[in-house]
């Protein structure tokens, strides 16, 4: 297949993901039912330029890798006690 119409599907596809942020890890009917039938990339187009929607997905992510979910920063740990605690005397009764 044409490189050109490779890139003006990834491109179209670029543009979709951007303007609804869409993740990456979305599956072909639940792209369409998002950007609407209409305006979504049809079946024929992604099979003819990339063979499968996976394929389409991981072009996305090696060409433009803001589209990835930034990873959030793990939650600080709490900070140990600096003195450990004295034990009490145990009474004889």
């Amino acid at each position: 297949m044409a490189v050109r119409q490779k890139q003006t599907v990834l491109d179209i596809a670029h543009g979709h993901f951007k303007e609804h942020k869409l993740p990456l890890t979305i599956e072909y009917k639940d792209y369409v039912a998002k950007v609407g039938a209409d305006k979504a990339l049809h079946a024929i187009s992604v099979k003819r330029s990339f063979k499968a929607w996976k394929y389409v997905i991981h072009a996305l992510k090696l060409k433009y890798p803001e589209l990835m979910e930034a990873p959030k920063p793990a939650p600080k740990a709490k900070p140990a006690p600096s003195k450990p605690a004295k034990a009490e005397k145990k009474s004889e009764d």
